[in-house]
């Protein structure tokens, strides 16, 4: 993807399971893509919706692994098995299949996570609980994950 799209809402569910995307989620991604999700397991504790042109991107990289691995081949048939589609509806409403919310916990409040056409929706107080970092932990954080840049730096 040529753009880049990030941003997080937290939102509540609906009557009948119902999660209306924020405007400001949707505005971020091309017009294309607003109407139409592939929704999967994450990569993690949460729900992954996939633009189409991410989900493209997904399948063409499963595409790409050797098959006859074991550990590619059950990666692969792992993403695939319950993969399935939603579109959103007049006011910008997708249903998640009622198997994905109970597994992942997800109720009255979620939090919705955009990072370039993948979008985790997490039950909210789960990612809450994983992420919610301190100030201190942050910057500890950031100087581990930098520290190669940061030594390049410092030496110049």
């Amino acid at each position: 993807m040529s753009v880049y799209q990030y941003g997080y809402w937290e939102v509540s569910i609906e009557k009948h399971g119902r999660i209306k995307l924020p405007t400001a989620l949707l505005k971020s991604l091309p017009e294309s893509e607003r109407k139409r999700f592939w929704v999967a397991h994450g990569f993690g504790n949460h729900i992954m919706l996939w633009t189409e042109s991410a989900y493209l991107e997904q399948i063409r990289f499963l595409n790409s692994i050797n098959r006859n691995d074991i550990q590619a081949k059950r990666y692969r048939n792992a993403f695939l098995r319950n993969i399935t589609q939603v579109e959103c509806d007049s006011q910008d409403r997708i249903v998640i299949p009622k198997p994905f919310m109970e597994n992942y916990k997800i109720e009255k409040e979620v939090v919705l996570l955009l990072d370039n056409g993948r979008i985790e929706l997490w039950n909210q107080a789960n990612y809450h609980a994983q992420y919610t970092i301190s100030p201190d932990e942050m910057e500890q954080l950031n100087a581990q994950i930098h520290s190669d840049y940061l030594r390049e730096e410092n030496q110049n």
